[in-house]
């Protein structure tokens, strides 16, 4: 949130802030469960990391996840065709849910850009966990952030960070 310093600033936070209210009463799901990445750092750390690496808030534009600490996405043109269809914006779209104090627990996919390609990224088209996964471990490794890789980690990260 900006600095509240005038009225229009002001005015402007508290839209922000009931929209964010606002979707978190109709457009809420819960974790899934499957790919994950668990990061050895703190919140702070993990947001500062990515986001020196294009990611940036993306809490305006996506469902939320029942006690997600961070919501992140970072735009891609990457010219393909699906189902018949050409399609430039994409997005890697991470969610984190904080373990403890010094780790965060991690879940990413690539997708469509849902402000160009509203009911097509809804629609799930061209959806990757896979892809997704990778260029959150991309941006990781570049950061020199330590973190494991889970293949199948259930909702809520059972068992914990080793």
């Amino acid at each position: 949130m900006s600095h509240p310093t005038t009225i229009r600033h002001t005015v402007w936070d508290g839209l922000r802030r009931f929209y964010r209210d606002f979707r978190r009463l109709v457009a809420t799901s819960t974790e899934h469960g499957g790919q994950a990445v668990v990061v050895s750092a703190s919140l702070p750390a993990v947001r500062e990391a990515i986001g020196a690496r294009y990611f940036a808030p993306n809490w305006e534009f996506s469902y939320h996840e029942r006690g997600e600490d961070l919501n992140l996405a970072r735009i891609e043109y990457d010219r393909r065709e699906l189902h018949g269809h050409e399609y430039v914006w994409w997005q890697t779209h991470v969610r984190g849910w904080k373990q403890g104090e010094d780790a965060v627990r991690l879940r990413a996919h690539w997708e469509l850009e849902p402000t160009e390609y509203d009911q097509d990224h809804i629609n799930g088209v061209g959806t990757s966990v896979s892809r997704g996964v990778e260029n959150l471990q991309a941006a990781l490794d570049e950061a020199g952030l330590p973190y494991e890789h889970h293949e199948d980690l259930p909702p809520g990260g059972s068992g914990g960070h080793h």
